[in-house]
């Protein structure tokens, strides 16, 4: 078993022992994972997302029986929901012979997503509320022009306000945290430090980081709430969390995280989470320039491996079969999506958005 000591979620997902742990669990196989996971803590959070993963997708080889299905379907709430699909873009785009295809990598299972509900009470929570509630006194300001508005905080944080939108924040954090209350819309780009969280109360959302940025909308009158991060890692989770008093004081970012290009929208009238792409993916590699998206006979895993780099976006796909697939293309102008539609269109394949990642399928080269 030492060889899973140094598994990422993408080698346990293709492990043929592991998928038979989660589709057709024994008892002895329960036993055995279960004492590995018991020695091996810190990979608790890796092996919760394979598992969840190879319930909502499966290769062709291992189709999932219809009492999988219906097991899958108890344990993951909710539906896909579907990215909007980029319209047809026209490209410089060369494909040499022999007719170049992927083979077939995931099947996902309709009407299965990763949903995260938040508990049953479906009060509105107020800022003004969370503001009078607050231990020390807060400085509240107020964008009331028609342009962002810049503040900046005691410990070097920075806040872009939009207009309309409100903050109220104390003069000085306190020595273990630093708490701010958000009502409408604002970029935050927080200075790291990890001895004191950084929270922002924007209505029935909390959002915890250490040092990142970020986007947090929460309007009154909206019907939903989100946060979007553009940089490092941003845990997300509801006041009406049974688990927030340990989300909060955890050194460690618990709750719904989320990476680069990932959102959390949080429905008011239905009190859930969900965890998505955003709508426009942008770079986050700054050392990424222009011609980094120009391939000659390049294999598609190649492709595939630089966008998943210069977005930061996890692109889960069958590396070997990737490798047998060369593509010649200019994508350099392109948006995220319109790059993924036209490869996987030029090679037979397709891809679908799960929990922010992106899973590609399709046929491969020796099957044409």
């Amino acid at each position: 078993m030492d060889q899973y000591h140094n598994f990422t979620l993408e080698d346990f997902l293709w492990d043929p022992f592991f998928r038979n742990w989660v589709l057709k669990p024994t008892r002895e196989d329960e036993e055995y994972w279960q004492n590995w996971l018991t020695a091996n803590p810190e990979k608790t959070e890796t092996v919760r997302s394979a598992r969840e993963l190879v319930l909502s997708i499966a290769p062709l080889q291992a189709p999932l029986s219809q009492s999988e299905k219906e097991n899958a379907v108890r344990q993951i709430i909710g539906n896909i929901h579907n990215e909007e699909e980029p319209a047809e873009t026209s490209s410089q785009i060369r494909i040499y012979q022999p007719l170049i295809s992927i083979a077939a990598v995931l099947i996902v299972i309709a009407g299965l997503s990763w949903t995260f509900w938040s508990g049953n009470q479906k009060q509105q929570i107020n800022y003004d509320e969370l503001v009078s509630t607050a231990a020390a006194p807060l400085i509240e300001k107020t964008n009331q022009n028609e342009n962002p508005l810049s503040i900046k905080l005691t410990d070097g944080s920075i806040v872009t306000l939009d207009p309309g939108s409100k903050v109220s924040y104390p003069a000085n954090f306190e020595p273990g945290k630093r708490e701010v209350y958000l009502s409408g819309k604002a970029f935050f780009d927080i200075a790291k430090d990890p001895s004191r969280p950084f929270f922002v109360y924007a209505n029935e959302v909390i959002t915890k980081v250490l040092g990142t940025s970020f986007t947090v909308r929460s309007y009154t009158n909206e019907k939903e709430v989100s946060v979007a991060v553009k940089t490092g890692r941003v845990a997300v989770f509801t006041r009406k969390d049974p688990e927030i008093n340990e989300k909060k004081d955890s050194r460690e970012l618990t709750g719904v995280v989320i990476e680069p290009n990932q959102q959390i929208v949080f429905v008011r009238e239905s009190i859930k989470m969900t965890k998505s792409l955003i709508p426009s993916p942008e770079l986050v590699d700054s050392n990424i320039s222009l011609h980094n998206f120009e391939f000659d006979e390049t294999p598609v895993s190649e492709v595939f491996s630089e966008l998943q780099k210069a977005y930061g976006i996890e692109i889960i796909f069958d590396k070997n079969i990737m490798n047998e697939c060369p593509i010649t293309a200019r994508l350099s102008e392109m948006k995220l999506y319109e790059k993924l539609d036209l490869v996987c269109k030029a090679v037979g394949a397709s891809y679908e958005l799960i929990d922010g990642r992106i899973i590609v399928e399709g046929k491969g080269c020796k099957n044409i």
